[in-house]
């Protein structure tokens, strides 16, 4: 269990929620990377009194980036780009997809 979870907040929190809104007023954001060193250990074993060590290639590949937005229907909008997001691609990602699909999925 978390050491910052607080038990009288976490029912506040669900009591809000669970009164104030309907599951189909939520949209979930779930960003994600992969690249070339995506499956490289940070961590290991060794001996003890020996620190571990490991050679691997340097690679400075390309780095993608996929953020979906989930609703309780369903994936509405999705981008994959190369690089990372920053506020502004992630605000134009909310503007210019999310809100065009819960609009666009609403009137269909």
């Amino acid at each position: 269990m978390a050491a910052e979870r607080n038990e009288l907040l976490r029912s506040a929190f669900i009591a809000k929620i669970g009164n104030g809104y309907v599951p189909e007023q939520f949209v979930f954001l779930d960003e994600s990377a992969k690249d070339e060193r995506t499956l490289s250990r940070r961590y290991g074993y060794s001996y003890v009194g020996t620190k571990a060590r490991s050679k691997v290639m340097f690679v400075r590949g390309k780095r993608y980036t996929i953020l979906p937005a989930l609703t309780i229907d369903g994936i509405v909008a999705v981008e994959v780009i190369e690089g990372s997001y920053n506020k502004k691609k992630f605000e134009d990602f909310i503007c210019t997809q999310v809100v065009c699909g819960l609009l666009c999925s609403r009137l269909l």
